[in-house]
């Protein structure tokens, strides 16, 4: 039976490579998500291993707030502690670094990034004995107040050389500096894509952390005489307990380095398998339905071989031999194209900044053998019901002439979609209601399910309620197509079901990108009372704006009040288990917010918080058991304990649900910024005199952006524009598997029914004809692909709006030009698919067609 299984798909090796397809696509993506994820992991790891290259000691604070991703936020340590470690046995050089927030421009605007969004830093540059910054020729370091190191990669994308001046914002504000060198971080323009502005110690602490005498860790050098673990004994002996230091070996900071980037990469690894298997799911759809045509049309072929004494297990495991090769082949191929699909994701990544170090693309061992195991179970599972099916041909059969495939409709089906629709929409009642989130994913599951069982129920009366006005404009053509999309109901069904998971995931994202973007509108609208608004230009979460700009807003004469908004992090006690948990919160000046943001205070406000009050959104407050004057139990950076008094409750929280005073801080080591500036404009004073006289104090930064109330509710209401289109490009994978799925569809259909063809021919029916039928019969299977996927994408997104509705998410809105567009898109594209099979269906021999085999 192997041999005949062999030979089978030998002698179909078009179907072979049409079925194997559709495991190429989805093993593609897993492949390339498994590659692209290694190579950006072994960047970092080739990173930090560079980074620590010379370093054999490593001294930081041991005050650390943890982070739910990467690494934690860390309290800063006197720089007189540097000397201390210099006069250890066995230290060669000890260095203080200081590394924080700074942003570049040129003086004439260019940014130090090609794109937004890689982080851009502020340091220290070490000496050679412990910097992994090489100077180029020309460069010298850095000195005094006013000069700066630029790395390589910055330079080419501002466009200044040695000698330049360029626009530096960091923790103390804003102002020019002159290059008096460029570096390179090993080899490479730059450390991780990252833009990095270096000064000499002084002027760091000065300009990045906006303090002397701190400095964020100390860097050492043994003389040789210790190993690294007994260098850092003798180190932290020699500190002692009340230094409130920690100190580690090279090796030790470089695998904790690496550790924390896997596990911020963990989630985007995550992220991006998600839809690597969608894909495979959408794929699944058209494997099971070209093994269940062949199976069809293989009747004769089965039956012949259970007639000569085959057994019924022996030719259904012919099926699955066939199977495993298919899926082999498709694995193999998908894993090669996985290959290439990842260096196209990295050098998109390097060319719009987002640099990735290393020599190559890093494949593990790992990578092949998960994508093989993958397409087989895949394949293999979508075939074992057409296998089965192929089994139970009686050798009678072999008197056939005709492929047969059951296409009615059973009752069980009915029962069961029915048993399936009831069980998801009890289970969305339920997540509804507030029972649990949980109860919503076997409900959204459920209706997907619902769709596929119910599928062949619906697919009958759609394809003859869309072929009435074909009939009618169309004649015998559109007649024809009709009636072969609801001959068999249940295939017509599969691939449009393929086509509707597609349409149906992008209609739901853009569902619930329309209701953001319109709760945000409505939000903003409300709670934002200012005439304008300065945020950072950089969006790469770090730093912000210097929070004296927002005092240097209020002096200007046209300006009534000016206040900015931050954001901080702490550890805060859990009133009910007493654990502490770090959290972020909104950091505000209550002497200067005045009325400038509407939060809906029910009790206190933000103008009377005092240094230890806090206000609380009431849905917190409500959560965590607490009311006006109860005391919440924080602790800050510095492991200071606070005890901070309830002196607020507001209920809109979309902004924060924790806002506490700047003054909470005051003993704070690290800097603060804003990430926004609220500003209003003093009575009688143009907009035009206002914003203009605003403009004049942030323009020559560079580094701020200027809005009116308007600009900022739509730009904030499209921020969320680059994630979606993102998601929608990882989503059209699954519809172009989907639109294949057709091509192979009606490829394996126009040779089921060369026989029908050769006789239309025969007739008289012309080519073109023959053609068109093809076609609408394409139409209507995308008709009824796309509408199901309108209507479940359209309800995927009221369940996710609805069950984030305390989240902030308080609009739900459908985007009509989303809908329209996708549906249009989704019905050329199985237009589209229809050219080929049409063209081949057309161009049959009529003699060859009819001839009984």
């Amino acid at each position: 039976m192997f041999r005949i299984s062999l030979k089978n798909v030998l002698a179909r090796k078009a179907r072979l490579f049409l079925t194997a397809f559709a495991v190429i696509a989805g093993t593609a993506f897993l492949s390339g998500v498994l590659i692209f994820t290694g190579t950006i992991k072994q960047s970092f790891d080739d990173l930090f291993a560079k980074a620590y290259s010379k370093t054999d000691a490593f001294v930081r604070s041991s005050n650390k707030i943890e982070s739910q991703f990467g690494q934690a936020q860390r309290d800063q340590i006197p720089d007189s502690l540097v000397a201390a470690v210099r006069s250890v046995p066995g230290v060669a050089e000890a260095g203080g670094n200081v590394s924080g927030f700074a942003t570049m421009t040129s003086l004439t605007g260019k940014s130090s990034q090609k794109a937004s969004g890689p982080p851009e830093f502020g340091g220290s540059l070490g000496n050679v004995a412990t910097t992994p910054w090489h100077l180029t020729t020309g460069s010298k370091q850095p000195s005094g107040g006013t000069e700066v190191v630029i790395d390589k990669s910055s330079a080419k994308n501002m466009g200044v050389k040695v000698g330049d001046q360029i626009n530096i914002t960091a923790a103390s504000g804003s102002a020019k500096y002159t290059v008096v060198g460029i570096a390179t971080f090993g080899d490479s323009d730059t450390s991780g894509g990252a833009a990095w502005a270096l000064f000499d110690l002084p002027t760091a602490q000065k300009v990045v952390l906006n303090k002397t005498g701190l400095i964020d860790s100390i860097v050492v050098k043994g003389d040789g005489s210790l190993t690294d673990t007994a260098l850092a004994q003798k180190i932290e002996t020699a500190l002692g307990p009340t230094s409130q230091t920690q100190v580690l070996t090279g090796a030790q900071i470089t695998d904790e380095s690496k550790s924390a980037i896997e596990k911020s990469l963990s989630f985007l690894t995550l992220f991006l398998t998600i839809f690597a298997g969608i894909s495979l799911f959408v794929g699944s759809f058209i494997i099971y339905n070209v093994f269940s045509i062949s199976a069809a049309q293989r009747q004769k072929e089965n039956a012949l071989l259970r007639a000569i004494g085959a057994s019924s297990r022996q030719v259904s495991a012919s099926m699955f031999i066939e199977a495993l090769i298919v899926g082999l082949v498709g694995a193999v191929i998908g894993f090669a194209a996985g290959i290439g699909l990842a260096a196209l994701i990295t050098g998109i990544l390097s060319a719009v900044g987002f640099g990735v170090t290393g020599a190559g693309l890093v494949i593990s061992p790992s990578v092949p053998v998960i994508t093989i195991i993958v397409g087989l179970v895949v394949t293999l599972v979508c075939a074992i019901a057409p296998a089965l099916r192929s089994g139970r041909v009686p050798p009678l059969a072999a008197m056939r002439d005709v492929a047969l495939e059951k296409g009615a409709v059973s009752r069980g089906r009915v029962i069961g979609g029915a048993i399936v629709v009831a069980i998801a929409i009890a289970s969305l009642i339920t997540g509804l209601a507030g029972s649990s989130a949980i109860w919503l994913v076997p409900g959204v599951i459920g209706i997907y399910v619902a769709f596929i069982v119910l599928g062949p129920i619906i697919a009958s009366p759609t394809a003859k309620i869309v072929s009435a006005p074909l009939r009618r404009f169309r004649g015998v053509t559109g007649q024809i197509a009709g009636q072969n999309a609801a001959r068999n109901p249940r295939r017509t069904a599969i691939t449009a079901g393929a086509l509707m998971i597609g349409v149906s995931l992008i209609i739901g994202v853009a569902t619930v990108g329309s209701s953001v973007r319109q709760s945000i509108k409505d939000t903003f609208g409300k709670q934002f009372t200012g005439d304008y608004s300065i945020t950072p230009v950089s969006d790469s979460g770090l730093g912000g704006l210097p929070t004296a700009l927002s005092d240097q807003v209020a002096a200007l004469p046209e300006v009534q009040s000016s206040t900015g908004l931050g954001a901080n992090r702490i550890t805060i006690d859990d009133p009910k288990t007493g654990k502490g948990a770090a959290r972020t919160v909104i950091v505000v000046d209550p002497k200067t917010v005045g009325n400038l943001y509407n939060l809906g205070f029910t009790q206190g406000s933000l103008q009377a918080l005092t240094p230890d009050g806090i206000a609380i959104s009431s849905d917190r407050a409500t959560g965590d058991g607490l009311k006006m004057g109860d005391t919440v139990n924080v602790v800050l950076l510095n492991q200071a304990k606070v005890a901070l008094k309830v002196e607020g409750i507001f209920t809109q929280d979309t902004l924060a649900n924790r806002i506490v005073p700047r003054d909470l801080f005051k003993s704070q080591n690290s800097p603060l910024f804003d990430f926004q500036i609220v500003v209003t404009k003093k009575p009688g004073v143009s907009d035009a005199a206002a914003f203009a006289a605003i403009k004049k104090l942030t323009d020559p930064s560079q580094t701020a952006k200027l809005q009116t109330k308007a600009q900022y509710i739509a730009d904030q209401s499209s921020s969320i524009d680059g994630f979606l289109n993102f998601i929608y490009a990882l989503l059209g994978m699954s519809i172009f598997i989907a639109a294949i799925g057709i091509v192979i569809t009606l490829l394996l259909s126009v040779y089921e029914r060369r026989r029908e063809l050769g006789l239309m021919r025969a007739v008289g029916t012309t080519r073109s004809q023959i053609r068109s039928s093809i076609r609408w019969e394409s139409l209507i299977t995308s008709v009824l692909g796309a509408v199901e996927g309108v209507i479940i994408g359209v309800l995927l997104g009221w369940v996710v709006v609805r069950a984030l509705r305390s989240q902030g998410l308080s609009s739900f809105s459908v985007s009509t030009t989303a809908v329209v567009f996708v549906a249009v898109m989704a019905i050329l594209l199985g237009l589209a698919a229809a050219w080929f099979p049409a063209r081949r269906a057309s161009r049959s021999d009529i003699l060859a067609a009819i001839a009984t085999t």
